[in-house]
This record gives C-alpha cells, sequence and structure tokens, in this order.
C-alpha cells in the first residue's frame, strides 16, 4: 500500500508542471491565432485599397478592428469612409489616429488630418449631458450611447436632427436640434420621473352589529431599533443630482510676471477655481506668488510679489478675455551681507485685463494659456540712499499657463 501511494504522489509530481505549461501554450496559441487574423485582414484591406476597391478595403479593415483596436488601422478606414461619402462615420476613428497611431509615417499622418478636416467640414462634435447613467439613446432612430455613461461625444452632419432617451421610470426625452457645420455644441438632457398614480381609498368594513367590547392593550417598547435589527428602517440620503448647466474647475500652473520692482521676470506658481454658468461666462477666483529671479538693479535685494485676483471672463470658442481685478502686494528685502536687512512691503490694488485660449484635452481635463495686464495703484521705488536703484511704473505683466479640472 505505501508503494502505490509512493508510486501516485511521484506521477502527479512530474505531471503537474507539464499540465501548467500545456495551459500557457494554448494561451499563447490563441493570442497568436488573434495576431494572425488581424494582421490578415490588415494586409487585405491594405491591398483592396491599393487596387481602388474601397468597399471592400473598409470591409477588411472594420474586421480586423473586430478582432482588436488599432489606431493606424482605424485611420485608414477613416480616410476611406471619407471618400465614400460618410465623415460622420470617420470622425471617430480619424481622432483616434491622429492622438494615439505613434507608427504612422509622416506623410500618413498628414492624411489623416487632411480627411479629418475633411469630415469636420460636414458636421461638428456633440457632446450629450445626460442627467442619468443607463439611458437608452437613439439618434435619428439609430441606437447610440450602447455603453449607457452619462456623458458622450458623437460626430453629427449638419443638418437637423432628433434624439430620444428613455430610461425605466421616467418619460421619454424628444429633443429636436440643428448641427452646424464646425460648431461643436452641448446638448444637455433631463429625463423627468413619471407622475405616481393616485392611490385608491382602502374599502371599509361596516359589520352589521357592534364588535363586541375588548380591553385596550398598551405595548411600550423602543422603536427606534437599530440599522443592524432593523435594516429597511432607514433610508441611505441619495446625493443631490449636479445640475449640468454649470460646471466646477479648479486647477493649477506656473505663472511669469513682469513688473515686481523690476522688469527682470519673477517665477511662480498660480491656483484657482472657476464657475462656468453658461458656455459663454465663467467667474474666477485665484491666488498667485512669484519670487525675482535676480537682484533688483544688480544689487542683493530680492522682491516677491502675492495676491489675490477675480475674474470675470467671456469665452467664444477657445478663446476667452476677461476683466481682472488683483489685491496683493509687493515684498522688497535687502540683504543683510551689504545693507542693514529690512523688508518693505507695499500694498498694490488694481484693474486690468486678460487674453487667452483654452484647449479641451479629455471630458473632465483642459490646459490654458494667458497673458495679463494690470494697472496698478502706484509704481515701486527702491533706492540706496540718495541713489535710486530700480524705478518702475504702476504697471504688471503676466503670463501663465494652467492646467484645469471640470466636474
Amino acid at each position: 500500500m505505501r508503494r502505490f501511494v509512493a508510486v501516485f504522489l511521484m506521477v502527479v509530481g512530474l505531471a503537474a508542471p507539464a499540465m501548467a505549461q500545456a495551459d500557457e501554450e494554448a494561451d499563447e496559441t490563441e493570442e497568436n491565432d488573434e495576431e494572425q487574423r488581424f494582421q490578415a485582414f490588415a494586409a487585405l484591406g491594405d491591398r483592396e485599397a491599393a487596387a481602388g476597391r474601397r468597399r471592400a478595403a473598409v470591409a477588411a479593415y472594420r474586421r480586423a478592428l473586430s478582432v482588436r483596436p488599432d489606431p493606424l488601422i482605424a485611420g485608414r478606414l477613416g480616410v476611406l469612409l471619407v471618400k465614400l461619402g460618410k465623415p460622420e462615420q470617420a470622425a471617430d476613428h480619424l481622432l483616434d489616429a491622429i492622438q494615439l497611431a505613434v507608427k504612422a509615417s509622416p506623410a500618413e499622418r498628414q492624411r489623416f488630418f487632411d480627411a479629418h478636416e475633411v469630415a469636420r467640414n460636414a458636421g461638428a462634435w456633440i457632446e450629450v449631458l445626460l442627467s442619468h447613467t443607463g439611458v437608452r439613446v437613439t439618434l435619428d432612430g439609430k441606437p447610440s450611447n450602447l455603453a449607457g455613461r452619462s456623458s458622450y461625444f458623437t460626430f453629427m452632419r449638419a443638418g437637423e436632427h432628433e434624439l430620444r432617451a428613455k430610461l425605466d421610470g421616467y418619460e421619454e426625452a424628444i429633443v429636436t436640434f440643428t448641427v452646424e457645420k464646425r460648431q461643436d455644441k452641448q446638448l444637455p438632457i433631463t429625463l423627468k420621473p413619471l407622475p405616481v398614480p393616485d392611490v385608491p381609498a382602502p374599502a371599509v368594513y361596516e359589520p352589521e352589529k357592534d364588535p363586541p367590547k375588548v380591553e385596550r392593550a398598551v405595548a411600550v417598547g423602543d422603536t427606534k431599533l437599530p440599522k443592524q435589527e432593523d435594516p429597511w428602517g432607514y433610508e441611505e440620503p441619495r446625493p443631490a443630482e449636479k445640475s449640468e448647466e454649470k460646471r466646477w474647475s479648479i486647477g493649477g500652473g506656473p505663472v511669469v510676471v513682469f513688473g515686481v520692482a523690476s522688469w527682470m521676470p519673477a517665477v511662480g506658481l498660480g491656483v484657482g477655481a472657476s464657475l462656468r454658468p453658461s458656455e459663454y461666462v465663467s467667474l474666477g477666483l485665484e491666488g498667485r506668488a512669484a519670487w525675482l529671479t535676480s537682484g533688483v538693479g544688480g544689487e542683493p535685494i530680492s522682491a516677491m510679489t502675492a495676491g489675490g485676483i477675480v475674474s470675470a471672463c467671456g469665452h467664444y470658442r477657445w478663446a476667452f478675455g476677461c476683466a481682472i481685478g488683483h489685491f496683493g502686494v509687493i515684498s522688497v528685502s535687502f540683504s543683510g551681507d551689504t545693507f542693514t536687512p529690512r523688508t518693505e512691503h507695499f500694498v498694490k490694488p488694481g484693474v486690468g485685463g486678460r487674453l487667452g485660449a483654452r484647449f479641451v484635452l479629455t471630458r473632465s481635463f483642459a490646459v490654458q494659456g494667458a497673458v495679463d495686464l494690470l494697472g496698478l495703484s502706484s509704481g515701486v521705488l527702491v533706492g540706496v540712499g540718495k541713489r535710486v536703484v530700480s524705478e518702475t511704473p504702476p504697471l504688471m505683466v503676466a503670463s501663465s499657463i494652467v492646467g484645469s479640472w471640470e466636474f
């Protein structure tokens, strides 16, 4: 018996590594088969496109993308769809190729750009903002938003379109909208809950005879049971749904300021928050601080500025302009190695303007660059004894690059 057990354990010990290796080889074989299928369809699409058979090439490229995604093949598919007069189907593929197809040659990348511009001239990007997740959406009768997200982008041809949104327990939303060429816009959709039906009044039983009199019984107990004993007696508070019409953002980035007791650059950091109540207007509050990178007038004198800025901005596409108000200080410090050590603080309120450009990189992240021009209440004069080291007019110029997150 012992000999049998020993032989059995030896066989199992030798077979286990072989079985594991066989599973790994099977997985690798399956991956290799998928890659061969992808390469075969991609090569077929290239041959059909070179032969001028565009529809056959489109079918081959689509079968390749059904095996696995690839931005280079997606870009080639988008170019053919534009040539076949289907820019609304090509825009997504071309955008993926422009952003992700690092293996594309410069000439092919230029073809992706050219085809994307042709598609853009035929319509615009629409951002659909839904009040709930899981909403079933159709655009012009065709299913859209198959992932059930609360917001998504889709490219539409110019003209009149109809969107329908359905969700169990809510009224169907039907929205007719117009798409203009190259005029990207947001389309907020708010679903309203169905009205609650009236509950019929309960029937009252009236006995023919008076019921027998029974002594009243009083039960005394703690009706407020803990949640562990009465889990249905409590309802978790639901978070209030955010309005899709107002969007908040926070951000920060480097800033360079000129006019901090000198016209040499002062480098620092700015952070802020803003509220955008509409597509064309935003209100902001930010703080920034910057330190002079060299001495004032070549002397061992340092300077810095710190303050807050309020802004009211108007937006049009990627450009914006703002009216800004500033309240801050300029500090000048004399080094103890050469002078009597001391620090002077100058309060400098002011007003001015801002011009900039904003580029949306993802659904919730954007980068903007801006130039500020501020008129201050007074200039700054730095002197040593009777000698004027530096004199700056009541003017401050700043440039900044800010990354912001929207929510």
